[in-house]
């Protein structure tokens, strides 16, 4: 997929010093003709799972364009329109579950009118069953909408693994074409730890403790007499020890490898670029300025690829994750504007929901956070110029 080489073609041989118009006009040309043997059809791939909406805020339609752009030194998009963008994205969230909280809050204040004639009935158990029906018709609107929510975390998960498996080649892969091939040995394993190992914990650990919480929330508010919220709790609680383990172990390791390998790889590149100048007469120093550069151009095109990534990366999670945040808040407003007007269990529950939530935007946003923090470090890797 990847192929690289340095031939001697590459090399600029002159007998005086080039202008930068003409070094600039034999950087492109490298820059091209690297480009033209990297494959980027699974970003492609990526961006035509994006929406309308994601498309706009990563800026473009085709990731070579958009790497190109970024190669030229060109302005990446309308920063304006983005953020317009979001603020439509918004308040077009809000709308979408206003409705579902109307109606949640109607149902409610329903029950608590019927409630008031409760001390008229002979049995408590006709009361019982109001409850039980009105919190059934509520916990079915509810989880329908969090059914969803799970499934839109579920596709952005794999999303950000898709995208893992898309850049890290390529970086890894232009890592070694300018020397730093200390750094590149270091950081496969990790790229192995964060596609495989991270992504099963998210997905096979986090998410069921998610989906307990969330179980354990409804069966705690069916009855005055059963109560299940310390169990809610320890799986929060657990939830919170295991992403936040695997955050620090993560970022800890990717830290201390990543800076002595960057160390090694200076030195190394720096003495071979010295030996080249001093043992070859003559033409040593221009050999020298060509390696510079090719390296120069490879330099450019990795941190060009990893930045294009992060816009990318940014695009796939920036809307699930807003969308997450407006039903997060849309359940507190809702709990907090229940609690003086029905029965505590079903405020509490909705309460108890809103938590839960926060569980799926930690999932998203750890997993976009370790992308960010090892596409960095790549980024930074490698850049002795």
């Amino acid at each position: 997929m990847l192929s690289l080489g340095v031939t001697n073609q590459d090399f600029c041989y002159a007998e005086e010093e080039m202008t930068y118009e003409e070094i600039q006009e034999k950087l492109e040309q490298t820059i091209g003709g690297q480009l033209d043997n990297l494959d980027f059809s699974d970003f492609d791939n990526i961006i035509s799972s994006l929406d309308e909406n994601q498309v706009k805020i990563f800026g473009s339609s085709n990731f070579y364009d958009k790497l190109k752009k970024l190669t030229m030194g060109e302005q990446n998009g309308d920063q304006q329109g983005i953020w317009g963008e979001l603020v439509n994205l918004f308040f077009d969230d809000i709308l979408e579950f206003m409705p579902l909280f109307s109606l949640i809050i109607a149902i409610a204040v329903a029950y608590s009118l019927v409630s008031t004639a409760r001390p008229k009935m002979k049995k408590n158990s006709i009361g019982d069953i109001i409850h039980f029906v009105c919190y059934g018709s509520i916990i079915v609107l509810v989880m329908s909408t969090i059914i969803s929510m799970i499934q839109l975390t579920s596709n952005t998960i794999f999303s950000i693994k898709s995208q893992t498996d898309a850049t890290f080649p390529i970086l890894l892969t232009m890592l070694t074409a300018v020397g730093a091939t200390t750094s590149s040995t270091v950081f496969q394993p990790s790229v192995a730890l964060l596609g495989g190992t991270i992504m099963n914990v998210f997905s096979n650990i986090l998410m069921p403790l998610f989906i307990f919480r969330l179980v354990f929330s409804i069966i705690s508010n069916l009855t005055t007499n059963v109560k299940f919220e310390k169990f809610a709790d320890l799986f929060s609680s657990a939830f919170k020890w295991i992403i936040g383990f695997v955050f620090t172990i993560f970022s800890g390791f990717m830290a201390i490898q990543g800076i002595s390998a960057g160390s090694f790889d200076s030195v190394s590149i720096r003495a071979t670029k010295y030996a080249v100048k001093s043992s070859i007469p003559i033409l040593g120093g221009y050999i020298s300025d060509g390696l510079n550069l090719i390296l120069s151009s490879s330099i450019l095109i990795k941190n060009a690829v990893g930045v294009a990534g992060l816009f990318l990366m940014a695009a796939v999670v920036v809307i699930p994750v807003l969308k997450l945040v407006v039903l997060m808040f849309s359940l507190k407003l809702t709990s907090a504007v229940l609690e003086p007007l029905t029965d505590n269990r079903i405020s509490n529950f909705i309460s108890m929901v809103a938590k839960s939530v926060s569980l799926l935007i930690v999932i998203i946003v750890g997993m976009a956070f370790m992308y960010f923090f090892m596409t960095g470090l790549v980024i930074g890797a490698g850049n002795y110029f």
